[in-house]
């Protein structure tokens, strides 16, 4: 269960003013930037507009436009398998990512990482033969929030 909250009382103005909510704590909720609009074209583009960006995070991990969370735009890469990985942002956790790739013989086809405050998001792309070991990995990685194999 959670929620998907795109009306605040105080807004961000643009993506590089902080957003200040009591509800970023919860992981189990979606908080998006409420854009005006003042007819209703306008709030039928931002409506598509909102539920693009998402899909785009659900089906590729881009997460291009977000106010509260690392922006990273991605390509697609069809024969790999693509692993998720958001973490605490401290020393080490990037470093502890790639040893346990190495040591275990996970071939590494693309790595993106961004930060935003106390949060770190990695985007790796690893040979398709190694998602699910990949991802059992990650999990144990000290610092990890969450991991999951995209595609």
């Amino acid at each position: 269960l959670g929620a998907a909250i795109d009306v605040f009382p105080v807004e961000p103005k643009s993506n590089t003013e902080e957003f200040v909510s009591p509800l970023r704590e919860f992981d189990n909720v979606i908080l998006t930037p409420h854009v005006g609009g003042s007819t209703i074209e306008a709030q039928e583009n931002i409506g598509r507009e909102v539920a693009e960006k998402l899909a785009m995070y659900s089906d590729n991990g881009t997460s291009v436009s977000s106010v509260n969370f690392p922006e990273v735009a991605l390509p697609s890469h069809p024969n790999q398998h693509r692993l998720l990985h958001i973490h605490e942002n401290v020393p080490g956790v990037m470093s502890e990512i790639n040893q346990v790739f190495s040591e275990n013989g996970i071939n590494v086809c693309g790595q993106y990482l961004q930060t935003k405050e106390d949060i770190g998001y990695v985007v790796i792309d690893v040979d398709k033969a190694y998602g699910e070991l990949a991802l059992e990995k990650l999990l144990q990685v000290k610092g990890t929030i969450r991991a999951r194999v995209l595609f």
